[in-house]
């Protein structure tokens, strides 16, 4: 069997020469260019999402931690100033002519009276102004009867001894409060009396 040989017998600047597809190799360089460019991307997003992920676990953490400090100043503020106003209210007593603690001997004999005891004094004040001053009363009480707010009342006026340096009495801010925790009872009542006195409080030294 016989095997043909072709030769070439042009010179070598007129034979073909084998070549490669420009295009495809320029497609295919591009396209892998761009898919490692993506994943870098893709890579450095995750990356600042962890660090955004982790930033935010730490800013809410603080964030709750000052809340629960900022409850605490609250606290302790709601308690500096009720303890001023208790202050500034010995004080004005102190500086009155009446005999306080015979007048609030007077005013725990009315609420030992059958009926008032289910009441109790959770506040009380002294404001002074030009017009002269005001010893007002913050009551609280188990039950949702006005009526036995208005007897107490009543019964505080009445009382020739406790009434006595008061010009009036005013029954102020009446309302019903759910009370939980007790079995005998579903809700409160909390009310304010206001007694003026009879002339303004005046201090050591000055005139009645």
């Amino acid at each position: 069997m016989l095997a043909m040989i072709e030769v070439n017998l042009l010179p070598p600047e007129y034979r073909p020469r084998e070549s490669t597809n420009v295009s495809l190799m320029v497609t295919l360089i591009g396209g892998l260019a761009v898919l490692g460019g993506l994943v870098l991307w893709w890579l450095s997003l995750n990356s600042k999402l962890d660090e955004l992920t982790l930033a935010n676990e730490t800013l809410t953490r603080k964030r709750d931690d000052l809340k629960v400090e900022e409850a605490k100043v609250d606290k302790l503020k709601e308690e500096i100033a009720r303890q001023k106003a208790r202050q500034e209210t010995i004080i004005e007593i102190s500086q009155s002519k009446i005999m306080w603690s015979q007048k609030l001997e007077q005013l725990a004999n009315i609420l030992a009276q059958s009926g008032y005891e289910k009441f109790w004094v959770s506040n009380m004040s002294l404001a002074k102004s030009s017009k002269g001053a005001t010893f007002t009363l913050k009551f609280s009480g188990i039950g949702n009867s006005l009526s036995d707010v208005a007897s107490l009342r009543d019964t505080m006026k009445n009382d020739a001894n406790f009434f006595y340096h008061f010009s009036e009495l005013r029954n102020l801010n009446v309302k019903r409060v759910a009370l939980e925790g007790y079995a005998n009872a579903t809700e409160k009542m909390e009310f304010e009396i206001a007694l003026p006195l009879e002339s303004p409080v005046q201090g050591p030294g000055g005139h009645p």
